[in-house]
């Protein structure tokens, strides 16, 4: 399932292995499979080479397994992926030919309403054909860019979900929550890589929580986490995704 582009593997470098700290009981009772396709850019592929979001599942008594796939290329938009058509690998063609039973979508950190609106409406139209269900994935904004880059990932994600029907991860939010008020430059620093404009691994960490509780409307509060993540840290990480989960959910409504 997994088809990560080798020019988008950089930010696995940053980083030797992550082994994950098992907490709680190891699900294992469901014979039942969610199937998930990350279509994205280089802010994922920590989360899918490293099977975040299996290993959060896999310590979640109650949950079912999940498996990953990637359609991931560094520096893609929702455009360039839809622009790539159907041939074998591209997002449309997994997309449509995959057994997945969520497509979460993610577009550039830069991009703006014009550009984003109209291709996460064909890939919802093309998911929902399919018979499968569409996520949108608002990650964070660079960090040059804070606060008003995050806004707008949080403002043009939120409006599309409510258009749309249809949950999103409001990374950008989460993060926002995470530095709290008047953070300092180390507290801000703290989620990206050195570049300071990817997520580092605890950055790419809030994601996955943050990605799990969309897919699953269930809390990673207690659940696995990278060795290396002091075990505060790693609370705090999976309280601010639960909330921002919680609270997204609610103005999707309004």
């Amino acid at each position: 399932m997994k088809s990560i582009k080798r020019n988008s593997i950089f930010a696995l470098l940053l980083m030797g292995f992550i082994a994950f700290i098992p907490i709680g009981n190891v699900s294992g009772e469901s014979s039942k499979t969610m199937n998930v396709l990350l279509v994205g850019n280089s802010q994922c592929p920590t989360i899918v080479a490293y099977q975040m979001l299996e290993k959060l599942a896999a310590s979640d008594k109650g949950g079912i397994p999940i498996k990953v796939g990637g359609c991931i290329k560094g520096g893609a938009s929702l455009k360039s992926h839809w622009d790539s058509g159907t041939a074998k690998g591209t997002a449309r063609e997994l997309i449509a030919n995959g057994n997945w039973d969520f497509i979460v979508l993610q577009d550039i950190y830069n991009v703006q309403e014009p550009l984003f609106q109209p291709y996460a409406r064909l890939f919802h139209d093309l998911i929902k054909k399919t018979g499968k269900q569409t996520i949108l994935f608002g990650t964070a904004s660079i960090l040059t860019d804070f606060p008003k880059g995050f806004e707008r990932q949080h403002r043009i994600h939120l409006n599309m979900g409510r258009e749309l029907g249809v949950s999103i991860v409001d990374s950008s939010e989460a993060y926002i929550k995470y530095f709290g008020t008047d953070p300092t430059n180390e507290k801000k620093e703290s989620l990206f890589a050195k570049d300071k404009a990817h997520p580092g691994l605890w950055g790419s960490y809030l994601y996955s929580c943050g990605i799990y509780s969309a897919l699953t409307g269930r809390t990673t509060v207690g659940l696995a986490f990278p060795e290396s993540i002091p075990a505060d840290v790693a609370k705090k990480i999976q309280e601010t995704a639960w909330a921002q989960y919680k609270e997204t959910a609610e103005q999707l409504k309004k």
